[in-house]
């Protein structure tokens, strides 16, 4: 849900795109000039800083990281085809069930008892380079320093440019080790996840990525964030995730999607930390207890609500959803409204409000109203070059955001409601262009 032309929002009906509307609409018109070089000077089309995704893993999306702004300007115009626009996308999750990822490198103390319980990693990491980094963990050396975040990149890179038959036969004596209970420091949870991991890429060098990089399980309503240069890797569940309006990848392992190795290891920054450092803690809306803010510092591309209203007492209850001086996109994801005089929204629908509206509606039908909002007060990206590029790319369909105009909104303004139109007969993305697990 968003403006990126590789995946853009579209209204129900029309076939216009949210960003094509966004730059015409009345409601609009003062962000459009705003954002025009002058007044003269109206664009076709206005991106949204960001992307929604309801996301549901079943199978390991693959292991990668997303390059800063300067990067991803540097990579779009050295490679316009992998890297298919200028902005970095950093990332929020929020757990919608038990959400399980990889994310950030573990603290280097973890790494160093993993280096010793698994004669395995070790002959992959490299011999030299695992006592090296032993030997710095001896010294006491800072794990923040560039000696350390060095002494593991030369072990990364030695990894990934493993042989693949090495690989393959460490990766099977590692799995017997498993089997047989030697876990070192690993949970339990940690051995199933790399477990799976080989059932599902056999012989993937990313398989021994739970040895070195954080194992992080999230329940319903956690949320964690990660900026560029960090790894990561989404596991199993559901989230509600926010991006930056971006679809930069740079991938590592577990797919057989393009790799960059040389971007990838210049990319990272090689931070080791406990996963606390990830997590998001919510707060509550001014003077709206129904509504939790996750607004992650230093990261003006999105903000999330998470909106639970419990009608367990009034069952007719009325709500108004807060103004915000930007626009946004919501999605229901449980229960039942009336809204103003347009009808019933319900799980699954979907809605563009403009800046400075408010949202009034009465919550109907039993158990609590739940939705989401992401939000942002920044510009969008010019996203006119990669319109140009997605031309000439393989695709295989395209989801459109669906929407209802409604007519009883002031100001000639427009509110979305709808479902993703997804054909039982059609691919609707292609799986060698599909956007960081977007389906």
């Amino acid at each position: 849900m968003g403006t990126h032309p590789d995946g853009p929002a579209k209204l129900r009906g029309s076939g216009t795109k949210l960003s094509n509307h966004i730059a015409t609409s009345k409601s609009d018109r003062d962000l459009n000039r705003k954002w025009s070089q002058c007044d003269t000077l109206i664009k076709e089309d206005i991106h949204l800083p960001f992307i929604m995704k309801i996301m549901s893993i079943r199978t390991t999306l693959s292991l990668q990281v997303h390059p800063t702004k300067k990067q991803a300007a540097r990579l779009h115009r050295l490679d316009p085809i992998n890297y298919p626009d200028s902005n970095h996308k950093p990332e929020l999750a929020l757990a919608l069930t038990r959400f399980e990822l990889l994310c950030g490198f573990r603290p280097a103390k973890e790494i160093a008892d993993n280096l010793r319980a698994f004669p395995e990693f070790r002959i992959v990491f490299g011999e030299r380079n695992a006592r090296r980094f032993e030997e710095m963990m001896e010294r006491n050396v800072n794990e923040s320093s560039e000696e350390a975040k060095n002494c593991l990149a030369i072990g990364f890179r030695a990894m990934m440019e493993a042989p693949a038959a090495l690989i393959a036969k460490q990766l099977l004596s590692l799995r017997r080790r498993l089997q047989c209970g030697e876990i070192g420091c690993l949970s339990n949870d940690t051995v199933k996840v790399l477990l799976k991991m080989q059932d599902d890429f056999p012989g993937d060098n990313g398989c021994f990525s739970p040895l070195y990089l954080n194992h992080m399980i999230l329940e319903p309503g956690e949320c964690c964030y990660y900026a560029a240069e960090e790894m990561h890797a989404y596991l199993s569940g559901e989230c509600v995730e926010c991006v930056g309006c971006s679809n930069n990848t740079i991938r590592a392992a577990l797919t057989n999607k393009h790799k960059d190795l040389e971007i990838l290891c210049e990319t990272l920054n090689y931070r080791m930390t406990d996963p606390e450092h990830y997590m998001i803690r919510p707060n509550k809306f001014p003077n709206d207890n129904n509504i939790d803010v996750y607004d992650p510092e230093d990261c003006p591309d999105f903000a999330l609500h998470q909106i639970k209203v419990d009608n367990s007492i009034i069952k007719q209850q009325n709500y108004t959803l807060p103004a915000l001086g930007c626009g946004s996109i919501v999605v229901i994801v449980k229960g039942q409204a009336k809204v103003n005089d347009y009808g019933t929204i319900k799980r699954g629908d979907i809605f563009y409000i403009p800046p400075n509206e408010k949202t009034h509606m009465t919550i109907t039908g039993d158990g609590p109203f739940v939705a989401y909002r992401t939000f942002s007060y920044e510009e969008g990206p010019d996203h006119s070059d990669a319109t140009a590029l997605r031309d000439i790319r393989t695709t295989a369909g395209n989801i459109n955001f669906a929407g209802k105009l409604n007519a009883a909104c002031k100001q000639d303004t427009l509110k979305l409601t709808g479902k993703l139109n997804m054909p039982k007969d059609v691919n609707v993305f292609d799986l060698g262009m599909e956007m960081d697990g977007f389906c």
